[in-house]
């Protein structure tokens, strides 16, 4: 099968002759209609981190169709089409058993065993996948893997009808938990972003308050709060800068929910300002079982309509010339996805 693999940081070959992963029982064969581009795709392209052994093939923002069904699958039928979580998991720990797959016990260990979804096929765990409903497009059911993530950022936060919110982070992942907040049923949502181009698609896309972190953001967030603070603060852009600003946004007795990765990094982060102030400190990673379905009818309804943050479309052949540009400025796009079949 033709698949796009990572040889070396910052380089991607496209090989016409890669194997076809490996089947299970309980597993699906799928054929990978897109893949959505991840901020966590782009990293491992520019620095190897430890869990990822090269040469590999990422992705795992997919839309598929089913061509194969393992003989203990249930409830799917080649020609079907799915999402779902594509790093295998071991079925039986505590929490793959309530369906948070991404807490795994064996997560780590589970990382290389199969390619990513920059391939023209995939094999998942059927447990892992969900059905998209027969009408939904293929490219915008790509972004339901985003949209769960999401979707799982807002559950945790304990989001409340009339609360007023500030996302920091204007990337695909912000903006989806921007819309969500709304939907949810947030007073008002600010987005915080640096580059212009994010910041022109979070105004499109719908956000009440749009702030450029080289200004003065603390004042103006107390305004559009009646001085208060933000009753719920996503860190969503993975800096230490936007960690200690998200921290001064929050009001007493609110909620900061770090959905960023750091990978490492110092972050300014005081507990003395969390403790007496009361403010809960909620981490979210990744989505769970419950997420996608909600994802799934949220998307495939365009309740959450995704296809503005859609603005680039490549090739498996494009894969390096479109990570090297989003290397090079991440600002002119949201969300690029590969063809892949």
């Amino acid at each position: 099968m033709r698949a796009a693999v990572l040889k070396a940081p910052k380089s991607i070959e496209l090989d016409h002759a890669y194997p076809e992963p490996p089947m299970g029982p309980a597993d699906l064969k799928l054929k990978v209609d897109y893949t959505g581009i991840c901020g966590s795709d782009l990293h491992v392209f520019a620095v190897e981190p430890p869990m990822m052994k090269m040469p590999v093939v990422l992705g795992h923002e997919f839309s598929a169709q089913v061509v194969e069904v393992g003989p203990e699958t249930r409830g799917f039928e080649p020609g079907d089409r799915a999402v779902g979580l594509i790093y295998p998991s071991c079925g039986r720990c505590e929490y793959c058993v309530q369906g948070d797959f991404t807490l795994c016990d064996l997560r780590a260990v589970n990382f290389n065993q199969r390619n990513g979804s920059f391939a023209e096929f995939i094999t998942v765990p059927a447990r892992q996948l969900f059905l998209v409903p027969p009408g939904t497009p293929a490219d915008e059911a790509a972004l339901i893997e985003p949209a769960s993530v999401a979707v799982h950022a807002i559950r945790r936060s304990r989001l409340s009808v009339g609360e007023r919110v500030v996302v920091f982070g204007g990337g695909p992942l912000g903006l989806l938990i921007m819309k969500l907040a709304q939907l949810a049923g947030a007073d008002r949502v600010a987005l915080v972003e640096p580059v212009a181009g994010r910041r022109n698609l979070g105004r499109d896309y719908g956000a009440d308050l749009v702030l450029d972190p080289a200004d003065e953001i603390q004042g103006q967030i107390n305004d559009a709060t009646d001085g208060r603070g933000a009753d719920i603060v996503f860190e969503v852009a993975g800096s230490g800068r936007a960690f200690a600003a998200a921290g001064k946004a929050v009001r007493k007795q609110g909620r900061m929910v770090v959905v960023a990765v750091y990978e490492g990094r110092d972050i300014p982060y005081n507990p003395n300002r969390f403790v007496a102030d009361e403010v809960d400190l909620i981490h979210s990673y990744w989505a769970g079982a419950i997420d996608f379905r909600r994802a799934v009818n949220l998307v495939s309804s365009r309740k959450l309509d995704v296809r503005p943050l859609i603005t680039g479309r490549v090739g498996l052949d494009q894969m390096q010339s479109a990570m090297d540009g989003l290397l090079a400025d991440r600002g002119n796009h949201s969300k690029i996805l590969v063809a892949c079949s």
